[in-house]
């Protein structure tokens, strides 16, 4: 009995509610073309380009990008993974490049002037 009224007030619930389910892959589709928008409109293009039947990259274009991928592997494999706290100095060392003084002589020549 008390299953059945549990039952009776969730298809109740459900009737009253006004929110829909959230259809993710509908929201996928919808930036993907908002992006596209995006992108021919910096190109200042109304319509993407036709795709051009039996057009293929050539042969040392092709091993030329797939030699870089694969050089962008072997670096990433032989780096070792860095903290982002260990991409920033953690000191900071100043280096004075005129000599310390009055800026009277001692400049090697060049007129008591310096670069």
């Amino acid at each position: 009995m008390e299953l059945a009224v549990l039952l009776a007030l969730l298809g109740a619930a459900r009737a009253l509610s006004t929110c829909r389910s959230l259809d993710l892959e509908a929201a996928r589709r919808k930036r993907i073309e908002a992006v596209r928008g995006q992108i021919l409109s910096k190109l200042r293009l109304p319509a993407p380009p036709p795709e051009v039947p039996g057009w293929h990259l050539p042969e040392d274009v092709q091993a030329l990008y797939n030699s870089t991928q694969e050089l962008l592997r072997q670096r990433a494999r032989l780096r070792p993974h860095e903290h982002p706290d260990e991409y920033y100095a953690k000191e900071l060392h100043r280096f004075p490049m005129e000599p310390a003084g009055d800026g009277e002589g001692g400049h090697g020549g060049h007129g008591g002037h310096g670069h």
